[in-house]
């Protein structure tokens, strides 16, 4: 069965509103363009800190996604741990799923 943040993803990437990459992503929280920030569960311990880090900085609270990198390169077809939405309703949406796998 396919996973409902995969598929909330994979639509926020047809629409244009899906950031991958931490580089990209640390930029758009700088910018205020982010308006969800999440991470895989196979994200590095050291990246994930450094990610918590700058988004607490601009008062943001990133999630833990139950996905994997791998699982986003095959619905993104981009290898990514750290993920950003620009679209608020995307971002909410991820954010119930997020706290409903905890």
């Amino acid at each position: 069965m396919q996973k409902q943040e995969l598929s909330t993803l994979s639509l926020a990437l047809r629409a244009g509103k899906l950031i991958l990459g931490f580089d990209k992503v640390v930029e758009e929280i700088k910018n205020k363009n982010a308006k969800g920030v999440f991470y895989t569960e196979d994200l590095s311990e050291k990246s994930r800190k450094e990610l918590c880090f700058v988004a607490q900085q601009h008062g943001m609270q990133p999630y833990q996604l139950r996905v994997t990198m791998e699982e986003v390169f095959h619905f993104c077809k981009k290898r990514s741990g750290v993920i950003a939405l620009s679209d608020e309703g995307f971002a909410k949406k991820l954010v119930v799923l997020a706290e409903k796998s905890i």
